[in-house]
C-alpha cells in the first residue's frame, strides 16, 4: 500500500491533474460536513521530520519544503510539525459569509507588469503572481505563513452597533479569478451602547463557497499560528493549522465547489475585510516564515511579490504591509476601519 501511495504522490508532483474524487485512506475519516475529511493522528513515535513524502501525505501532514533550496523554511516547517502535539478531529460549521477574491483598483494582467504596489477595496498584504494560464506543473502547490492572533477592536472612539470583521489568511488564486483556496483566522469586534464583545475563530474556504469554521480549535489573542494550504489537483485542496501556543493541530481535505477550481497562478498572504463589511481595528499583526512553492519546485515569498494596500472610498489607507525581510512583514491599520467600497 505504501508503494502505491508513493507512486501516486510522485505522479501528482510531476504532473498535477484534476481527477476523480480520491478514495479514503484507512486512517482518513469523514467529518460532520459531507465531502470533508480529516486524518487521524499518526502512531506514537512517528517522526514527521524523517518520514518519507508518502508517509507524510498518508498521515495528513503538509508538503515538506525542499531543504536544498530553502534550509530556513525547512527548519520552520520542522518546528511546526514538532509542535503538532495533539491532532484535533475538527467539528465544522458553515459560516455566514465568504472571504473572497481581491477587488483591485487596477486589473493586474501579468507578472511582467512593473507595478509592485496595488490598492484594493478588501485586501491588504502581498500577492505573488505568475503568468500561468491553466492548471499544471507551473501552478502553485502550497502556501504557508505564521500569524500572531491580534486583539480585535472597533475603530478608535467609535461604537457603531455593528460588528467589524477581519481575517488573516493564506491562499492560492483570487487576484484575477473566481476560484480561491484559502485558510486562516478571524477576529471580530462588536460595540453597542458601550457594551463590547469579540470573536475569534479558525476557518478554511474554497470560494465561492462560504467559509467553514473549525469550532473546536483553540484560538486566543497572542497565540502563534501556522496555516498552510495545498492542493493535489485543480479541485482537491487541503488545510493544515497549528496553534503553537496551545500545542494543537488539525487537517482537513475538501473539494472545490461544483464547476470551480484553481489555476494556481498566485500565492496570497492577506488580511481581508469581507465585501461590504468594515475592517476590524487590529492595530498590528506580524506574518513571518511566509512562503510558497509551485509543483515544478519554484520558491516564492512576499519579498518578490506585489504589495496590496486596502483603501477606503476616498483612497485613504486602511490596512497596509511593511516588509521585515523576504519572508516576513508587519501588517498595520490606521485605526479608521472605514467602510470599503461596495
Amino acid at each position: 500500500m505504501m508503494n502505491t501511495l508513493r507512486v501516486l504522490a510522485l505522479l501528482l508532483v510531476a504532473a498535477p491533474l484534476a481527477g476523480p474524487a480520491q478514495q479514503l485512506k484507512p486512517n482518513e475519516i469523514p467529518t460532520n460536513l459531507p465531502g470533508v475529511t480529516t486524518v487521524l493522528a499518526p502512531p506514537e513515535g512517528f517522526d514527521p521530520i524523517a518520514a518519507s513524502d508518502e508517509d507524510l501525505a498518508y498521515y495528513g501532514f503538509p508538503p515538506r519544503p525542499d531543504r536544498t533550496l530553502d534550509e530556513e523554511q525547512f527548519q520552520h516547517w520542522a518546528k511546526a510539525m514538532k509542535a503538532s502535539k495533539k491532532r484535533i478531529i475538527p467539528t465544522l460549521k458553515e459560516g455566514p459569509r465568504a472571504f473572497g477574491p481581491a477587488r483591485l483598483h487596477q486589473n493586474l494582467k501579468s507578472k511582467a507588469d512593473d507595478t509592485t504596489q496595488w490598492t484594493a477595496d478588501t485586501w491588504s498584504g502581498y500577492i505573488h503572481v505568475d503568468d500561468v494560464k491553466k492548471y499544471g506543473k507551473s501552478s502553485m502547490w502550497y502556501v504557508m505563513s505564521d500569524f500572531i492572533v491580534p486583539v480585535a477592536n472597533q475603530a478608535f472612539n467609535e461604537c457603531t452597533g455593528n460588528t467589524d470583521i477581519a481575517g488573516s489568511w493564506v491562499g492560492i488564486d483570487g487576484y484575477d479569478s473566481v476560484g480561491l483556496l484559502q485558510s486562516g483566522i478571524e477576529y471580530d469586534a462588536y460595540c453597542n451602547g458601550g457594551a463590547t464583545s469579540t470573536n475569534y475563530a479558525v476557518w478554511y474556504e474554497w470560494f465561492p463557497n462560504n467559509q467553514v469554521y473549525v469550532t473546536n480549535f483553540p484560538i486566543s489573542p497572542g497565540d502563534d499560528f501556522l496555516v498552510e494550504v495545498w492542493n493535489s489537483s485543480a479541485t482537491q485542496g487541503y488545510a493544515y493549522i497549528v496553534n503553537y501556543t496551545a500545542g494543537f493541530a488539525t487537517e482537513v481535505s475538501f473539494s472545490a465547489p461544483a464547476g470551480y477550481g484553481i489555476i494556481g497562478d498566485s500565492a496570497d498572504w492577506i488580511i481581508e475585510a469581507p465585501g461590504g463589511r468594515t475592517l476590524t481595528n487590529y492595530i498590528a499583526e506580524p506574518f513571518f516564515y511566509a512562503s510558497a512553492a509551485t509543483f515544478s519546485g519554484k520558491k516564492v515569498d512576499p519579498g518578490d511579490s506585489i504589495q496590496i494596500i486596502q483603501v477606503d472610498a476616498q483612497g485613504n489607507p486602511i490596512s497596509f504591509p511593511t516588509l521585515l525581510g523576504t519572508k516576513a512583514f508587519l501588517m498595520q491599520d490606521e485605526g479608521s476601519a472605514y467602510q470599503p467600497q461596495q
